[in-house]
């Protein structure tokens, strides 16, 4: 199956993971999608880490650095979940006697993250619009900063890219559960439960935050 194109990835996940099988594992494509998303993940945080600077007036003229460092975080929190997922799911799949080496998995996983650069992106399109254009209060009691910036997360243009990345999260779960299949060697439905599990628990999460 030489001939797979990385499309076939968004198309066909079962058929584009059996032919990497007759492939040495390489974690140079999927390392690409991590760390693209990772980059665009970083470039919200460095707006949101901007914004929470302006409320202070102590911290005027801060704002680039609070804003790296946000970026950096971002970065650095999207390349430990690579890791992360692909334990959980080590973890988990080994209940159901899977087998497989870690690498292999790690690379499976990764090439799941195209689905979440893309879901990334339009996120962040959503949001631009509604952070450029918004009119940041002076607060210096932590306790209003946390509940200002809380009442950010309940306004629909954020809601609707939370959701939005909730979505393309689904999308990337089901190229995760035919990554875990063919790299695992698991049935369907047995990579179903290894994936599901902890995508349903962090959509949930995330869901309930965005309620409350």
């Amino acid at each position: 199956m030489s001939d797979v194109s990385i499309l076939t990835l968004l198309t066909n996940p079962r058929v584009f993971f059996e032919s990497l099988e007759e492939r040495p594992v390489s974690l140079l494509m999927p390392a690409l999608f991590v760390i693209v998303t990772a980059l665009i993940s970083g470039v919200s945080a460095f707006q949101i880490s901007s914004i929470v600077s302006k409320m202070m007036p102590e911290l005027e003229g801060m704002g680039p650095l609070l804003g790296g460092i946000g970026a950096f975080s971002a970065l650095v929190m999207v390349l430990l979940m690579w890791v992360i997922y692909t334990t959980i799911f080590f973890v988990i799949s080994m209940v159901f006697k899977g087998q497989g080496d870690f690498g292999r998995l790690l690379s499976y996983v990764g090439y799941g993250f195209f689905p979440q650069a893309i879901g990334a992106l339009v996120s962040l399109a959503l949001s631009w619009s509604f952070i450029s254009n918004l009119r940041v209060p002076s607060i210096t009691d932590p306790q209003m900063i946390a509940e200002w910036t809380q009442s950010l997360m309940k306004d629909p243009s954020m809601q609707l890219s939370i959701a939005v990345g909730l979505l393309f999260l689904l999308w990337t779960a089901n190229i995760w559960i035919f990554g875990v299949r063919t790299g695992r060697k698991l049935s369907t439905r047995d990579a179903v439960i290894t994936v599901g599990i902890p995508t349903l628990l962090y959509i949930a999460y995330t869901i309930v935050t965005m309620v409350m």
